[in-house]
């Protein structure tokens, strides 16, 4: 049995643990969650087979994740409890029986366009089978490879490092200093993808010279995610990782070597661990500067009870404290596994609108950033809090395209967008594979930023250009790359 097998057996056990609690504390009719667990367990095991592309594979996950996973849990074994709100939402059988047919609406519209695209545009499998190594790239990388390796790992560390102390980019902050000539972006690019990308070209470069399955320079890709992820304060280091950890893996799959089982799961048992370090660290950052917090964290696991302290009990304490510290970091750990995805909160709040139609899309195109919360907040959740000028922080929360589609209050246009937006995804992600040199693990980056970007839409929409933007300007560098090195090796 391979891993994708284990983690779908995995995930399908998951399923059927939590579905018994969840369809006795549905309030609807029983039938809409049936077809919702149905519908979201068949995309999640379809978008995981050979012939499902990166984008699809990880649009599932979270579309999983935030719709039927989050709304299981939370009724199932958290009194229905969604801290980040639900607006108006009145909690009526009607109401949430329309919640899951716009959830299933949306998952099926993926399942219809990654079927689409597998008929009529293209897969991996035969893609693979028909391309050609760049033999002067792999002769150019052993030549230089120690110069190369050395030159990208110090500028990742000068720019980890300068970031660290200048806030040039870090997420839910607003820059002290901004440089000129959009110089914070470049910071912001190399961070959130930039570095990660150039590292996805060695690991390539390493696997085509050796042909193994096991590849050194990928722990090197996974360390760049942990120091780029507590530079810029983000929680979101498991996104990058596992997609280059399941690209390197689809890499080692569709050339036909045989994997070591044993060998990747140590290799996400790493990611794992580097990720829950990065949680901690980032929240100890994010404490010291005063970072919001808009939402209640469940107790899952009780805080210690102290008495006042006294003299002779001073010792006891100074153990618990700590314990305590830690308990909360472990609660809040928990919370963004069980309750911070994006999706099913947010349909219930545009549910509870009644004003609902494209007007709401259009008025939302004028969002600019500013101080006060999001549109969605505001307009959809009725949320006017406005954080403080000092420090410069602040939190987001955002629609996701699901709730954002919805806002048109037409299931038409909701499937219609959907499957237009994957398949434009689908175009994106071929086009990174061919101008990388058939690179898989660069490719696997691309399709979990656009996921990852989907997932997470509907703050500032127009600004959707601007991740655009950033990867044609990643594909653009890796061609000039490549042209370099070709002419060089005439």
């Amino acid at each position: 049995m391979n891993l994708i097998k284990i983690l779908l057996l995995l995930l399908g056990s998951l399923t059927l643990l939590i579905f018994p609690f969840a369809y006795l504390e549905y309030k609807g009719s029983k039938i809409y969650y049936i077809l919702f667990t149905l519908s979201y367990s068949f995309a999640l095991f379809y978008n995981f087979r050979k012939e499902s592309i990166f984008f699809e594979t990880f649009f599932s996950l979270l579309l999983w994740l935030g719709f039927w996973f989050k709304f299981s849990v939370q009724i199932a074994f958290l009194n229905s409890m969604f801290p980040e709100g639900v607006g108006k939402f009145n909690r009526t059988q009607e109401s949430f029986d329309e919640v899951l047919i716009v959830s299933q609406v949306a998952i099926i519209a993926l399942i219809f366009s990654s079927y689409v695209r597998e008929k009529l545009l293209f897969t991996y499998t035969k893609l693979e089978l028909n391309k050609k190594n760049p033999n002067n790239l792999i002769n150019f990388y052993i030549k230089y490879k120690r110069k190369i390796i050395y030159l990208l790992t110090s500028s990742l560390l000068i720019i980890v490092l300068i970031n660290l102390k200048f806030s040039f980019f870090q997420k839910g902050t607003v820059p002290d200093i901004f440089l000129p000539l959009g110089i914070n972006n470049i910071f912001k690019w190399l961070l959130m993808f930039g570095f990660a990308s150039f590292f996805s070209l060695i690991i390539y470069l390493e696997f085509l010279s050796k042909k193994k399955s096991s590849n050194n320079n990928l722990k090197f890709g996974l360390l760049e995610n942990f120091l780029s992820s507590i530079s810029s304060i983000s929680r979101a280091m498991i996104f990058n990782s596992t997609a280059i950890f399941y690209g390197y893996y689809r890499l080692v799959e569709l050339n036909n070597l045989k994997i070591k089982k044993i060998k990747f799961v140590k290799y996400y048992c790493f990611i794992l661990i580097l990720f829950f370090i990065s949680l901690l660290i980032v929240s100890k950052i994010r404490q010291s500067n005063d970072f919001p917090v808009g939402h209640q964290v469940h107790e899952y696991l009780p805080i210690i009870e102290t008495e006042n302290i006294e003299e002779k009990s001073m010792k006891k304490n100074l153990i618990i404290e700590p314990v305590n510290d830690l308990i909360l970091e472990v609660n809040q750990i928990l919370f963004l596994i069980a309750g911070r995805w994006v999706g099913v909160d947010s349909l219930m709040a545009v549910q509870s609108i009644e004003n609902k139609g494209f007007n709401l899309i259009y008025k939302s195109f004028n969002e600019k950033f500013n101080y006060s919360n999001s549109f969605y907040e505001n307009v959809i959740k009725g949320s006017y809090h406005t954080y403080k000028r000092e420090p410069k922080v602040y939190t987001i929360y955002v629609p996701g395209i699901v709730g954002y589609l919805y806002y048109s209050n037409s299931l038409i246009f909701v499937f219609a967008s959907i499957v237009l937006l994957c398949l434009v995804c689908s175009l994106i992600e071929l086009v990174s594979y061919k101008i990388s040199q058939n690179n898989l693990i660069f490719t696997s980056l691309i399709g979990n930023i656009l996921a990852y970007r989907l997932a997470h839409f509907g703050y500032m929409p127009l600004n959707s250009y601007k991740i655009l933007f950033a990867i044609l300007i990643n594909l653009l560098i890796l061609y000039l790359i490549f042209k370099v090195i070709n002419y060089y090796n005439k």
